[in-house]
């Protein structure tokens, strides 16, 4: 095919669904990839109903023997591959290094990190092996620049996806492969419409500390993504991209001076 292909992990809802839109128009064709089938299926058949060049393909990133086998079968389906958008993630438990339960931070690891992980080295392989200079754009958060009362497990974990695409993007560089990262902030996906966002409380002081006072739209993380993995970012590599409204920009409340001027 002559469309550039690009996989895209976690692709049933929120982030990975709406990246699966805009590299869609964006003229790739895009293999959806999940462990929620049902909600999968739903998606690629409304993108395909618009005309779009879309697939569905169930997994678990976790699974490291699987990710080997969809990868392998997107290739063949597809005659090559482009990109990757690693997007699958949870959040883990809201636990304290004090009474976290170890179980829970290791599905975090095991998804956000060791998943990425995998699902680059399964394309990576694939690149060096016919010298292709793809790109990969892995999922950071804004959680990951400091400490607060995030997830726990979650913050930890992304942590270390930004330890995971400095090196990925150094050992890979040779080959021409970039990797890269978004950090979105409060983003209005459906994890955090159920949780946060629909709380007023909460709602409100996520929109207070961002510059911009308001969350982020999962279109918004879609056009980062699309934007890192194309030519126009031909020179970016190992660099983590804030989507977050400027909220890690500052502490400070931006509405009011703190030595009293006016605006």
């Amino acid at each position: 095919m002559s469309n550039k292909v690009v996989i895209i992990t976690g692709a049933a809802q929120g982030i990975g669904l709406a990246a699966a839109r805009r590299f869609a128009e964006g003229g790739y064709s895009v293999a959806m990839t999940d462990l929620k089938v049902d909600e999968l299926n739903a998606a690629v058949a409304q993108l395909q109903s618009e005309g779009f060049e879309v697939s569905g393909h169930e997994l678990d990133v976790a699974n490291h023997a699987q990710g080997a086998q969809v990868v392998a079968e997107i290739i063949a389906h597809y005659g090559r591959l482009d990109a990757l958008f690693n997007n699958a993630g949870i959040t883990g438990h809201r636990k304290n290094v004090l009474n976290f339960d170890p179980e829970e931070i290791k599905q975090a690891e095991e998804v956000n990190l060791w998943g990425s992980l995998y699902m680059i080295q399964h394309v990576a392989r694939y690149w060096v092996e016919n010298k292709i200079e793809g790109a990969v754009v892995n999922v950071s958060s804004f959680v990951a620049s400091f400490a607060e009362w995030s997830p726990f497990a979650y913050g930890i974990s992304k942590t270390s996806v930004d330890g995971l695409t400095r090196t990925a993007a150094f050992q890979l560089g040779k080959y021409g492969i970039r990797v890269n990262s978004v950090a979105p902030g409060y983003t209005k996906t459906e994890m955090a419409i159920k949780y946060d966002y629909s709380d007023p409380k909460l709602r409100k002081a996520a929109e207070d500390k961002s510059l911009l006072n308001r969350w982020i739209e999962p279109r918004e993380i879609a056009n980062a993504a699309f934007f890192l993995a194309g030519d126009q970012a031909s020179a970016i590599t190992g660099v983590k991209l804030p989507v977050d409204a400027g909220y890690t920009t500052t502490k400070e409340d931006n509405k009011v001076s703190l030595y009293g001027e006016n605006e």
